[in-house]
């Protein structure tokens, strides 16, 4: 990459930056118009959990010391089983995984990890602590000290990238591996810079790079953006009860800068070149039909990537899909693992 071309991207990011943070405090100054005597930030945090958090049809919640940091999970099902974990996205934590956790158990060892900065994990100090490097080597460790050489991973969004570069540097620890809304960091870096409706889509990776406003954004309105992105018009599979579970954790003081950290520590101005990985690990693919943030053609840049994958689009369905559509991303899950004999 020539210098010319890494000065553009930087010069063009910080441009963007900057004008999704001027609209956002345009936004932030409309509402103190309509309402000077209101706190749209005022804090609404409650010390009970909401029932569903500690239901045990979703497991037992355990904690454990990887690459030192204490990471909770949930577990549930046979530890005897082949090893299923699941590494959410933004702005989650282990309960977007409810549907299948309560689907899985039966079969699986299932492991749904809150990763570091989420949840009730651990939250380390700095922007650095989240760099994608120690993210993949938590997961490593994670596998290991559960006793296991290897695992079935399946993930969503953030969790993707993730698993992505998990797979790239320790393919031998996995039997299989399902992403569902996400792609791998090669792929998005160059759609994100070769495809302007990919960059638009993507405003909000831009916005997150400036300090503290994006957590003020955020917390807006008692993280009135849930209720916004994950209440299925239509639909059952989410209600105002699971928002709350969101809530209860996400009200917390910082506890929304460590999830931010993650696009902090990993923006990348650089175009990486397309490393084929022939390695023979099952692999499944797939974006909802009506995603907001990823272009489909995002699957093409991976089947350059990766020999061995499948991809799908899940129809009549948004980013977080294994919330909106679980009945149909579970079907999906288990007809790819019983197609592979895993």
């Amino acid at each position: 990459m020539s210098v010319s071309q890494c000065l553009y991207r930087v010069v063009v990011s910080n441009l963007l930056t900057l004008y999704y943070s001027i609209q956002v405090l345009f936004m932030f100054a409309l509402v103190y118009l309509k309402n000077p005597f209101s706190n749209p930030w005022a804090q609404k945090l409650k010390l009970e959990p909401p029932a569903r958090l500690t239901d045990p049809k979703y497991g037992v919640h355990k904690y454990i010391k990887v690459n030192s940091t204490v990471l909770h999970y949930v577990e549930s099902g046979d530890s005897s089983k082949p090893l299923m974990i699941f590494l959410h996205g933004f702005p989650e934590f282990w309960y977007s995984w409810r549907h299948q956790l309560v689907e899985f158990q039966k079969d699986y060892w299932c492991i749904a990890i809150d990763m570091r900065g989420y949840g009730d994990s651990e939250r380390p100090e700095g922007v650095a602590s989240y760099k994608i490097e120690l993210l993949i080597e938590d997961v490593r460790d994670l596998i290991k000290q559960l006793g296991r050489e290897k695992c079935i991973l399946i993930s969503h969004d953030w969790g993707g990238l993730i698993a992505f570069q998990f797979r790239n540097q320790y393919p031998e620890m996995l039997i299989g591996m399902i992403v569902l809304a996400s792609v791998s960091s090669t792929a998005w870096v160059r759609e994100l810079w070769s495809n302007p409706e990919q960059r638009r889509q993507s405003w909000y990776v831009f916005f997150y790079r400036a300090p503290i406003l994006p957590e003020k954004a955020l917390f807006m309105n008692d993280l009135a953006i849930y209720e916004k992105v994950m209440l299925f018009p239509g639909k059952t599979s989410t209600d105002k009860e699971d928002i709350e579970c969101y809530k209860y954790w996400f009200r917390r003081p910082f506890a929304i800068t460590p999830p931010i950290n993650y696009y902090r520590a990993n923006f990348r101005f650089d175009l990486p070149e397309i490393v084929e990985h022939t390695e023979n690990v099952p692999m499944l693919v797939a974006h909802a039909a009506n995603d907001l943030y990823l272009s489909h053609s995002l699957l093409d840049t991976l089947k350059k990537e990766y020999t061995t994958i499948e991809t799908t689009i899940v129809d009549n369905c948004s980013h977080f899909l294994q919330q909106e559509e679980p009945e149909k991303v579970n079907k999906m899950i288990r007809d790819f693992l019983s197609k592979n004999n895993i």
